[in-house]
């Protein structure tokens, strides 16, 4: 069935309100008129077929494509048209690599940082920061380290403005099964102290951290059920 994204929330003005989002690769409709309400500390994944639009509405969401007539309130703000603010609220890690190789990991998060140079130490001792233990690994350049490294320190560009919403566009991808369940506890605390995880994945094992699944198909998100696995969540998919 087709829904908004919704669910009861003490403060109504704690949402996300996302209006408008109507995207086309040339002849090819891939999200039509999206309208959906996603509540503050909700955790949310979004399947679908390849092709189906799940990245080019993540890189929406996060405002890293822009999408005419589109809207994305939060309170009284349209984060669409105040970086400023979507920056504060938002980190995004997008499919593909977002680093600088021939810097040093500490380089690259002061390139993601949005405060003060003075206030980047203290940022790198937030909770959300120290729990991916980079300080072993912060002088090396990107292109010295592991693929699960430098997942790691995608995610760390993402959180170094402790923002209160992630989205992760395949968290796990080209990961080992050791750096999958790494990068997966991450996002699973991330959800525990109560702020927003909206990620898109074809690793079944990342749905235990959600509590929402939608399926993106015809350019429509639909409400499934959280438990769907195996041959009956490929056959949703394939329809």
């Amino acid at each position: 069935m087709e829904t908004n994204i919704s669910t009861t929330t003490k403060d109504p003005r704690e949402v996300i309100l996302v209006k408008g989002i109507d995207y086309s690769y040339r002849k090819n409709h891939v999200l039509d008129h999206l309208e959906f309400t996603l509540p503050l500390g909700e955790s949310i994944a979004i399947l679908g077929a390849n092709g189906s639009g799940k990245s080019t509405l993540l890189s929406i969401l996060a405002g890293a494509r822009r999408c005419k007539g589109a809207s994305m309130f939060y309170k009284d703000t349209d984060l669409l048209k105040h970086a400023s603010v979507r920056n504060r609220l938002i980190g995004y890690v997008p499919q593909s690599d977002p680093l600088m190789p021939d810097m040093s990991v500490r380089d690259n998060l002061l390139l993601w940082f949005h405060g003060k140079r003075s206030e980047f130490d203290a940022a790198l001792q937030t909770p959300s920061i120290r729990m991916l233990q980079l300080d072993s690994f912060l002088r090396k350049r990107v292109n010295a380290l592991s693929g699960g490294m430098r997942k790691r320190v995608s995610l760390a560009t993402a959180l170094i403005n402790d923002p209160q919403i992630l989205i992760m566009d395949e968290p796990a991808a080209a990961l080992d099964l050791c750096y999958k369940a790494e990068i997966r506890s991450y996002l699973e605390q991330f959800h525990k102290d109560g702020r927003t995880l909206i990620l898109t994945t074809h690793d079944e094992e990342d749905l235990s951290i959600i509590s929402r699944l939608y399926l993106l198909r015809g350019g429509k998100l639909l409400l499934q059920d959280r438990i769907l696995r195996g041959d009956e969540l490929i056959e949703e998919i394939k329809k």
